[in-house]
């Protein structure tokens, strides 16, 4: 069957996509390899500001909102700082929070924004006229354009020649649950204690009640990872507080600078297109901003029937990607990811401490 747009992924660069394309009359299929609503492990911390570039009330999936921040240099060194109010991050559970967004694309679609769930890409064949989509289970779809939002590992990138040679980060998460008297008492704040491992930094973050995200995350060589966050979890949290853990680990993308992130008709987008912070591993808030660009672009080259040729995609997109994201996490790349790397202490001190 043929649509306008396929999007592969249904995290938050392809779920924002969906919804940005949903009120329009194009035909969207959305093709998640997990069961929806699935399992995604993250820290689920995002700033206020996201909710700019999402054109719904997202206050239903919000968790919790802290009020401040706690770091530690390797279990020492404390530094707590008050968030103002208009920058009090907010916590989600991602597993309700992409999900939602989709559920959302698909009622404002009427019918024309397809979810197809439990469904294993196993390639992406670009050609003149349009993209073909294989699955494992046998099926086979086609479209006009593609936004391949299916991750750090996922097909789209790959298949289409695209992201070559990425360097990944080792991350690790785990889902704990606490007493009462342990939450209330750590409910309002982030927790990040930097370079409790070599060359990362382990987080606490409060969700909803008793619950919380905890994990730990190094940017340098392969560790234990799993010995790792055993470590800073017995460490961090007392054991007589602790109810329950569910550990899941997960690679997360580095950015490496600018590169190609479009074809003709392909479009990667989020951690598909390693669009995460290069120190702190940050990624959601680009994920969704980089599905809004996306969408408008294809949005644009249709209402004005341009084809490829007429108006690359590699031009519209990747610029619009370079100025409203790229900018940012280069600079991030160029400036404190060297001196993560290379001085632990005078990143500690000037980037966490401020100090002059």
């Amino acid at each position: 069957m043929k649509y306008d747009v396929i999007i592969i992924g249904s995290g938050p660069a392809g779920a924002n996509a969906a919804l940005e394309l949903s009120r329009s009359d194009l035909h969207i299929l959305v093709i998640e390899k997990e069961s929806l609503p699935r399992k995604k492990p993250c820290g689920g911390a995002m700033p206020p500001s996201v909710s700019e570039l999402i054109r719904v009330d997202i206050s239903k999936v919000v968790k919790n909102r802290t009020g401040f921040l706690e770091s530690y240099y390797n279990y020492e060194d404390r530094v707590m700082e008050r968030f103002l109010e208009s920058e009090a991050p907010i916590m989600i559970d991602r597993s309700e929070f992409d999900y939602y967004l989709l559920k959302q694309a698909a009622v404002e679609g009427s019918g024309k924004v397809e979810l197809l769930d439990n469904s294993r890409v196993v390639s992406v064949d670009e050609k003149e006229d349009e993209v073909r989509v294989a699955l494992e289970s046998g099926g086979k779809y086609s479209a006009r354009y593609l936004i391949g939002a299916d991750g750090a590992l996922g097909k789209t990138a790959s298949c289409v020649g695209l992201m070559k040679k990425r360097k990944f980060a080792t991350s690790i998460d785990a889902e704990i649950i606490t007493d009462e008297q342990y939450y209330d008492t750590h409910s309002d704040r982030l927790h990040i204690n930097y370079f409790c491992l070599p060359y990362g930094y382990g987080w606490i973050f409060p969700k909803e009640k008793n619950r919380f995200s905890c994990g730990v995350g190094t940017w340098g060589k392969p560790l234990d990872i799993r010995a790792e966050i055993n470590r800073f979890i017995k460490r961090s949290i007392p054991e007589n507080c602790i109810k329950n853990i569910q550990i899941s680990g997960y690679p997360i993308p580095v950015f490496q600078g600018t590169r190609r992130l479009s074809t003709k008709r392909v479009l990667l987008t989020g951690d598909a297109a390693a669009l995460v912070d290069p120190v702190r591993g940050e990624g959601i808030r680009f994920a969704l901003h980089s599905g809004k660009i996306a969408a408008a672009v294809i949005l644009k080259l249709l209402r004005e029937n341009k084809k490829p040729s007429d108006q690359s995609i590699l031009t519209e997109y990747d610029k619009r990607v370079y100025e409203e994201i790229g900018k940012e996490l280069k600079s991030q790349l160029f400036f404190q990811s060297l001196a993560f790397h290379h001085s632990p202490g005078m990143y500690y001190r000037k980037f966490v401490k401020r100090e002059a």
